[in-house]
């Protein structure tokens, strides 16, 4: 089934999941190796930081296609049995959850000062856009000043601390429902098992 129903979702939107997941955890394998293994030194400082770059676009490019595929497919129905707060407490996490998985790359892009390969193609620093030359002019800012707060915001903020706590609740929240409240809200995000062979 590749559309999303009333009581799963379809493979479409399982792959984007899973494969956002992955991406998620590619990045901060790669930066934190960056950081705690090779202590930002080295010969491997360029591939580490190419490849944290180049997964970061691809978060960015899956959220696109997350977001779309969410808008033209509705998701399953919660359980009728699901508490108010935690219907309202499900909606506040995802909606927190895609705010970062945007807000998280773009950050990354917006205060790079040498841009993104990304596989054959060589995305352009955003201070050296039309666009970014144009905004550091109007608000009169140097280029210093521009990227030290999306600097913050991507490194020292979100990165290591809101986004950890928001995947964790994500997390949380699907295994509580599998284990204690024992109804299908993992499941339904879960690969189709393959028909069995008699």
């Amino acid at each position: 089934m590749i559309r999303n129903s009333e009581v799963t979702y379809g493979s479409v939107a399982k792959w984007l999941h899973w494969l956002t997941a992955l991406w998620i955890l590619a990045a901060y394998v790669s930066i934190y190796t960056f950081e705690w293994v090779y202590h930002g030194e080295g010969p491997m400082r360029g591939i580490l930081v190419r490849f944290h770059k180049g997964v970061g676009f691809s978060v960015l490019i899956f959220f696109a296609l997350r977001l779309y595929w969410r808008m033209t497919n509705p998701n399953p129905k919660l359980p009728e049995s699901m508490p108010n707060w935690q219907i309202k407490a499900s909606h506040a996490s995802h909606f927190l959850l895609y705010f970062f998985l945007l807000a998280m790359p773009l950050s990354g892009y917006l205060g790079n000062g040498s841009g993104v390969q990304y596989g054959i193609f060589d995305i352009t620093p955003f201070k050296e856009t039309g666009f970014g030359i144009w905004l550091l002019s109007t608000l009169n800012l140097t280029v210093e000043q521009w990227e030290f707060p999306i600097d913050y915001f991507h490194y020292q903020l979100v990165g290591p601390y809101i986004l950890w706590v928001i995947i964790a609740v994500h997390a949380s929240a699907a295994l509580y429902h599998h284990y204690v409240e024992k109804d299908d809200i993992l499941k339904r995000m879960l690969p189709d098992k393959p028909d069995s062979i008699d």
